[in-house]
Parts: C-alpha cells; structure tokens; sequence
C-alpha cells in the first residue's frame, strides 16, 4: 500500500507548493470620502496557485497607506531582503488623471514584484493584504498577537537587535563596500535621467499645447475665410494639429509609464537595498555588543573566582550568565554572516532583474516612440493626399480676377504644358468677364 500512495503524490505539486504562481493587478482606481477625508481606492485582482489562499481568484478594496503599511511589515519581517517600494507620496495633484494612473502601475509592479519574490510571497502579512475582506480589523488583530510583526524581529530584539547603534560602521568586506559605492554612483545618474526624462515630457506637452492654439488660431481663420477652396484646406489643417496636440499628449504620457515608471522604481528599490544595509550594519553592532557584553561578564565571574569567596549560589549565577552571553553573541555571529549572505543574494538578484526591467523599459519606450512617428508621418501623407484630390478636382488657391496680369505667364509657358494654358485661359476669361 505504501508504494501506491507515494505514486500519487508527484513532486510536481510540492515544486508548486514552493514556488506557487501569482498574477496580480490593481485598477479601477476611484475618488471616496469627503472634502477632508478625500482619497483613491484600488481594486486589487488576485490569481494564484498557492494553496495557502482560500480561493484562487479574489479582488479586495485597497488605499495607498495600506500600500505603504504593507512595505512596512515585510520590510521588518524579512531584515536583509530588498522589499520592492511603493510610491513617494504627492500632496499636490494627486488627483490627476495622468499621476493616478502611474500610481496604479507602479502599485501593480509592486504587489507583482512582492509575491514573485521566493521569501516574501510565502509572508503572512502578503496574504493579510491580498485576501482579507476586513483588513483594517485584522491588521489590528495582529499588532496585538503579535507586536513586533515577524518571527525574526524577535530574535533580533532578544540578542541586542534595536534601533540603536554601536557607533560608526566601518565595512570590511571590499564586496559589500563595492557594491554601497555602485549603487550611490548608480543612485545620482537614475536620477539624473529621471530628471532628463521629466524635461521631455513637459517639452512634449508644451508642444502639445502649442499645436492645440495653432489649431485654434487655423479654425478661427478658416470661419472667416470667404473662399471654400481656401477654408475647407484650413480647417483640414486645423484638424490635424489637433490630432498631432492628441499625440504628443499620449506620447508624454507614454515616456512616463514605460521609461519613467522604470527609472523611478530603481530609485526606489535603491533606497530599499540601502535599508537593507543598515539593517546588517545594526546587526554587526549587535554581535559586537553581545561579544563586549560576554567580556564583561567574564571578566566579572573571573574577579569572583579570585576573590576566594566561596558563594556558591553566586557562582552558579555568574556561570549561567556566562553561558547566556556566549549564546547571545553566537546567535548575534550567526545573523550576521547569515544576512550578508542573503544579502549577496538579494543584490545578485536586484541586477538581474534591473537588466531585464531596463530592457523591456527602453524596448517599450522605443517602439512607442517609433509607432508615433508613424502615426505622425500618416497624419501628414493623408493630409497632403486630400490636397492632391482637392487640386486635381477644384483648385486648391484660386487667384482673384485681374485684367493684364495673366497675359505675360502665357507667352512663357512653352507650348506642350496643357495644364498652365488652361489656368491662364481660365485667368483671362475671367478678367474679361469682370471688365
């Protein structure tokens, strides 16, 4: 009986256990509350394989502070993980269509980035904030089950983990020193395109701005314009530029949800990976501290000893003091080494994906910029194809009725060009008429 049994249980379901698949999105973003209460609320849509979630499809209600509290929690459950960020805050204009909507995308690579992570998925929190119907409830529940939010917080609390420092950290691994100067070199040039970027999308939207008063000022001329052959050509030309005002408008819109989204998030996630750092350099201070806490006590058991007084109860206690600080600071030790570990892994996996995210970042801002000028090319080739028709029909400009004029471009125009004979004839005719 035992060989059937383990036949029915393929490793395949424990790989998905493990590894279980999430696909996440957040939209229909609305405006709730009053004047003074006022703010967006997202639907979140889950799908997933993990059997940890009691369905494999649910949507929840979510505000940007439940964003922020869920960065928070993980970010002290799991020390040394690079926990992706939400967005900065906006005080002005937070309400705007276009801030909006970057908000939601950067919200949903968040959330996506959170549960592809193969530690942070499997956190309770995580399932708190996709699942719960009652989330404002049950997060209270669990700061008063659990205070310090996470396992580990604990532990760090018991072996000297707080928020004080041991003094300035002085790293002595060259690779975690590297890479701290990488990633500010790296920080000050993101930025610096980022700034880059946000001067082409407002210089795009100026230009939006002035075709739409260059189409304006061409609909008002050609309302006045008495000649159709003249007006109806303005007023085609005013068309256009508001479609070309439509297109820079989506363009500028376009740089900042594919490029701009990017370059952001990676700033971000910098400031992230430096928490991080700070996080194994309270660590480091930790251990050193349970190590001078471990002298003293040492020190302390070993004045008794010679002191020559024999207190047994005394010694029993400085003993277990003893033991207990070589436990603390091998813990401490043990956390230490094993962070920067993890770390080396996190920072390994932060480049890999920032590879492959600045890729598809500028591969989509390419072929958007590439699809607009298309567009742009188009709206033009059309425009001039209708002015062709309308030459071809009924001319484009007919020149107001002169009387001697027209008469010296006749003599000119050689003989075998149909065309000018015609328009000159025309010319005349009409100059005869008007005399």
């Amino acid at each position: 009986m035992d060989g059937p049994r383990r036949q029915t249980q393929p490793s395949v379901s424990i790989e998905q256990a493990a590894r279980p698949s999430f696909e996440i999105t957040v939209g229909d973003p609305h405006k709730v509350g009053d004047l003074t209460s006022s703010h967006i609320v997202y639907q979140v849509r889950t799908k997933t394989s993990s059997k940890a979630y009691k369905q494999p499809e649910f949507t929840v209600s979510r505000r940007y502070r439940d964003f922020l509290w869920l960065y928070t929690a993980l970010h002290n459950n799991n020390p040394g993980v690079v926990v992706p960020p939400p967005p900065e805050k906006q005080a002005v204009g937070r309400f705007d269509s276009n801030f909006v909507e970057s908000r939601r995308a950067a919200l949903e690579r968040m959330l996506n980035k959170t549960a592809a992570h193969p530690v942070l998925q499997h956190d309770g929190d995580l399932k708190i904030f996709l699942e719960s119907d009652a989330f404002n409830v049950d997060v209270k529940h669990r700061e008063h089950r659990e205070p310090g939010l996470g396992e580990n917080k604990g532990m760090f609390s018991s072996i000297g983990f707080g928020s004080g420092g041991g003094g300035k950290f002085i790293e002595h691994d060259d690779w975690f020193h590297d890479r701290r100067n990488y990633l500010d070199a790296l920080e000050n040039q993101l930025k610096a395109l980022l700034k880059s970027i946000d001067t082409v999308v407002q210089q795009r939207k100026a230009l939006a701005e002035a075709a739409g008063d260059f189409s304006a000022s061409l609909h008002a001329l050609s309302t006045v314009e008495l000649s159709v052959s003249l007006s109806t050509p303005l007023e085609g030309l005013s068309d256009l530029q508001f479609r070309i005002r439509e297109l820079y408008e989506r363009q500028a819109q376009q740089d900042v949800l594919t490029l701009g989204i990017t370059v952001d998030e990676y700033i971000r996630l910098i400031g992230s990976v430096k928490q991080a750092f700070a996080q194994r350099q309270k660590s480091f201070h930790a251990w050193h501290n349970a190590e001078a806490e471990l002298t003293k006590r040492k020190a302390t058991q070993d004045k008794t000893l010679r002191s020559g007084k024999t207190q047994q109860d005394r010694l029993n206690q400085l003993q277990a003091d003893v033991g207990d600080g070589e436990r603390r600071c091998h813990q401490a030790r043990l956390l230490f080494e094993d962070m920067g570990r993890l770390m080396r892994s996190e920072l390994e996996r932060f480049e890999s994906e920032k590879v492959e995210d600045f890729k598809s970042g500028v591969e989509t801002f390419l072929e958007g910029a590439i699809e607009a000028q298309k567009e742009l090319i188009e709206l033009w080739e059309t425009f001039l194809m209708q002015l062709d028709a309308d030459e071809d029909g009924e001319p484009f400009f007919k020149p107001p009725g002169i009387s001697a004029a027209p008469a010296k471009p006749k003599e000119e125009i050689a003989p075998g060009s149909s065309k000018g004979s015609a328009q000159e004839a025309a010319a005349t005719v009409t100059a005869e008429q008007e005399d």
